[in-house]
């Protein structure tokens, strides 16, 4: 499996995300990309885990957020008072899982929601463990 592009979260949703807890994303637009990506810990400068993007869903009303928290693991009296209020779009994930170790990639200037990874990383991720008993 090639692993082009990986996402930047921040923690606690990351975390979440590689225990398959929360399997939406929530982000201020809509995202076109679909298949395996990676997952990179935001300012941790490596890629902790691995996700197939299956989709995108947004905006969300209130009810439609209150319907899923399950899937975004927002609470509701955050997204209700207006914080998180731009972070309505879902982005649809599955089979995430964490590398047995973090694969440290090059972090260019200006990447703030996704990356772009090397060949060595993209060869390294598709050597996990993790990543091979998805393939």
């Amino acid at each position: 499996m090639k692993i082009e592009k990986a996402l930047i979260i921040d923690e606690p949703w990351i975390s979440k995300i590689m225990r398959g807890e929360k399997t939406w994303e929530m982000r201020s637009t809509s995202a076109k990309q679909r298949g395996w990506i990676g997952l990179v810990k935001k300012g941790s400068g490596h890629v902790v885990g691995v996700a197939r993007m299956v989709g995108a869903d947004g905006p969300l009303s209130d009810q439609k957020m209150l319907d899923n928290q399950d899937k975004h693991h927002i609470p509701p009296e955050t997204f209700l008072s207006g914080k998180f209020a731009r972070h309505r779009h879902a982005w649809m994930m599955s089979n995430a899982v964490r590398l047995h170790r973090p694969i440290p990639y090059t972090h260019k200037s200006g990447a703030v929601i996704w990356v772009s990874l090397d060949q060595p990383v993209s060869d390294a991720l598709a050597a996990d463990e993790a990543v091979k008993a998805l393939a």
